[in-house]
């Protein structure tokens, strides 16, 4: 199974919700009753394997609104003192459209806690520069990105 999903060391961890901590536990306390998945108001959190809630960032972004935490009757989303996730965007400046010399700004604009930043240039297109101690993994850069130049990665 782990090869049919690319991943044949099994080490490939989905993203899920926010708040689900370590991923056995999670999957431990999780009862994929689906509560977390219809509470969900973006609509990013999604059926996995074992239809577990998984989070598809192709769906729109996180607003770490808790709704999914106050739906998990048994507690595998709890909210704690620490960030949500252990989530982070990364841009490839091969394909994004800013390095090869096009206006874009897809990535900037949405981001609320401005971990993108785009440095003004005296010539030239500015291009996204991502404080990766500052993303908090919302996914909101994701989606719009034209290039298709952003990734969403686990840094556990």
């Amino acid at each position: 199974m782990q090869f049919l999903r690319g991943d044949i060391s099994g080490k490939n961890t989905p993203i899920r919700p926010p708040w689900s901590g370590d991923e056995a536990k999670f999957i431990d306390t999780c009862t994929s009753c689906g509560d977390c998945i219809d509470q969900c108001p973006t609509k990013i959190i999604q059926k996995g394997r074992g239809n577990y809630p998984v989070i598809n960032f192709n769906k729109g972004e996180c607003l770490f609104c808790n709704d999914c935490v106050d739906a998990c009757e048994v507690n595998a989303l709890k909210v704690t003192d620490t960030k949500p996730w252990l989530i982070s965007a990364t841009i490839d400046n091969e394909t994004c459209l800013a390095s090869q010399g096009i206006e874009c700004r897809s990535c900037y604009d949405p981001c609320e806690v401005r971990a993108i930043k785009m440095t003004p240039l005296l010539s030239g297109v500015s291009t996204p520069n991502l404080d990766a101690n500052l993303c908090t993994g919302c996914g909101a850069c994701f989606a719009i990105c034209p290039g298709n130049s952003i990734s969403m990665n686990t840094n556990q």
